[in-house]
């Protein structure tokens, strides 16, 4: 279980945290997709993120990272459900020079976008602007803004791996000052120690001298989702005419998930049989 997300409670201050290492998921997610690495390390870095706002989910359901701008950066997003399974992507200007770019340049006016979307009952989205020194600080903004929430996030990561931690106060938080030494504590980490240490060892040495009290470790792994049927339904909200058209000149209708790369294809047999399906489904 090589990657995986602790969670951990200080009874005596009030405050959570979270503590996630991604290895082979980003590899998974990253695969085959040439993005430049400092879209490929903002990427990993909100997979990263997005895993750990799904442990707090008390529900069934999905939640979503998204960063948007008008610049090079299109889009990107990661979604991960209750079960922390996560997928993520990045739409962007292939033509653009991405040697020099920082995260001020990829996201100057843009906007990010939490969505919790329950699998039962009422959908809800967050919207704060991208103004934040890096994506870290951007998600502590849409935290104390959006949520009331004092937060801080610490992430690192390389070619290879991503670490995240979050520490949060809750409600019945006892005092500004415990949250400010845990802050300090976690302020001492370094880039080497969190990507090379064991997660157990690591929280050993930061808070060994704190009541901290562990609650979960759960797996986390890339998990797209998309399949054949899936397809069919997107495809069946395309023009009957566009569909025909495409069926004429090829024979068949190819499809990319825009995930995790792998291909479907339909051909006109597939599509009638879809369409009847649907129509008996209808009916019933």
């Amino acid at each position: 279980m090589s990657d995986k997300i602790h969670r951990f409670i200080f009874d005596t201050h009030g405050i959570r945290g979270e503590l996630v290492k991604l290895n082979d998921s980003c590899e998974r997610m990253l695969k085959d997709h040439p993005y430049p690495t400092i879209l490929a390390t903002l990427l990993q870095q909100a997979a990263a993120v997005n895993v750990l706002l799904a442990t707090t989910l008390k529900f069934e359901g999905k939640i979503s990272i998204q960063l948007q701008t008008n610049r090079q950066l299109k889009m990107l997003v990661v979604q991960t459900t209750h079960k922390l399974g996560f997928r993520g992507l990045v739409r962007f200007d292939q033509q653009a020079d991405y040697s020099n770019s920082t995260f001020a340049d990829l996201t100057e006016g843009g906007q990010m976008t939490i969505t919790i979307e329950p699998l039962k009952g009422k959908r809800y989205q967050g919207i704060v602007p991208l103004n934040g020194k890096n994506l870290a600080e951007c998600v502590e903004n849409y935290f104390n803004q959006s949520e009331q929430l004092e937060t801080r996030i610490w992430l690192f990561n390389d070619e290879e791996q991503v670490f995240g931690l979050m520490l949060q106060a809750l409600p019945d938080m006892l005092s500004q000052d415990s949250f400010e030494h845990l802050v300090y504590l976690a302020s001492t980490l370094t880039k080497e120690e969190c990507l090379s240490v064991d997660s157990d060892i690591l929280l050993h040495r930061l808070f060994h001298q704190e009541s901290v009290r562990g609650l979960t470790v759960d797996p986390v792994k890339f998990t797209c989702g998309c399949s054949q049927q899936k397809m069919l339904n997107s495809l069946s909200l395309l023009p009957e005419e566009e569909i025909n058209e495409i069926l004429e000149t090829k024979g068949q209708i190819s499809v990319k998930c825009e995930f995790c790369l792998n291909q479907f294809r339909f051909s006109e047999l597939d599509l009638k049989s879809h369409k009847s399906l649907q129509g008996n489904a209808t009916k019933h």
